[in-house]
């Protein structure tokens, strides 16, 4: 039986994995998409389907329950949010920066 604390751990991988990072699959959450666009842009629903074609089984999860939300720190930072069953919030602001400082950041030095 699939339970809360699975779908957290689901969760949990989905935020610690790097998109594209598994051979021929998309999975994985795309931070740039997330935190590299305007702070007006509507970018909580794409985020969220993303997650739930990852994981499939957040798409039996109400709208009430899988919820994105951000909030404003200072004159041009916003930190975004993710609720799951109205339980946890966990920034996600936090989580990728963790990420970068595991990973590392890339760039590309051909761009133009």
């Amino acid at each position: 039986m699939i339970d809360y604390t699975k779908i957290m751990a689901m969760i949990e991988h989905w935020l610690q994995s790097e998109v594209n990072g598994y051979f021929g699959s998309d999975y994985g959450p795309d931070w740039n998409s997330l935190f590299l666009g305007p702070l007006s842009a509507p970018v909580a629903n794409t985020f969220i389907e993303k997650m739930k074609s990852d994981i499939p089984i957040l798409k039996q999860l109400s709208p009430d329950q899988l919820q994105l939300w951000s909030q404003d720190e200072g004159f041009e930072t916003k930190v975004i949010y993710l609720r799951v069953a109205n339980q946890v919030a966990i920034n996600l602001n936090q989580v990728r920066d963790m990420q970068v400082a595991r990973n590392g950041e890339t760039f590309d030095v051909d761009a133009s």
